[in-house]
């Protein structure tokens, strides 16, 4: 099934209340983790969130991701809406926006921000763009079955007519 027929009965989570239309969150807590595992039955998650330290000030599609938080949301009893150790292999959506750069998304913890010459060790590990809650958020979205479409922007732009493109 192609991603475009998917996109349109996806769920859809904001961390930038931008984006009219999507449930926005302030930040990645237990909120996110019910509100994306209530919804299993969907194949496909729609993430906006917000980035720093851009090599380009635009936004960008996820194609992976490095975890640097220093946690994992699937600590503790496992939820039998997946599995323990869920595939986050091909987990992304990368075959829509051809517009957009592409970037590997460094989840870092909330709350930090890395200085120039961390951002130059996770450059030489293949990140291109750091930002707090799509990493985590695909995780749990890996666990319930989930495909994501990752989208991360610099503070200050609107995602509304981008995403709207994407959901025709």
């Amino acid at each position: 099934m192609p991603a475009t027929t998917t996109l349109k009965e996806a769920k859809l989570v904001d961390f930038t209340k931008t984006v009219s239309g999507f449930k926005y969150f302030p930040g990645f807590n237990s909120n996110v983790v019910s509100f994306i595992r209530d919804g299993a039955d969907a194949r496909t998650l729609i993430v906006v969130d917000r980035g720093f330290h851009f090599e380009k000030e635009a936004p960008h599609l996820v194609i992976d991701h490095l975890n640097l938080v220093g946690t994992n949301p699937l600590v503790g009893a496992n939820d039998p809406v997946g599995e323990r150790f869920p595939s986050v292999n091909n987990i992304y959506i990368t075959d829509v926006l051809p517009e957009l750069p592409r970037a590997v998304a460094a989840g870092v913890k909330a709350g930090t921000f890395p200085a120039a010459e961390e951002m130059e060790l996770v450059r030489s590990l293949g990140g291109q763009v750091a930002c707090y809650n799509l990493v985590p958020t695909m995780i749990i979205a890996a666990h319930a079955g989930y495909r994501v479409l990752g989208l991360v922007a610099p503070e200050g732009a609107d995602l509304s007519a981008l995403v709207a493109t994407v959901l025709g």
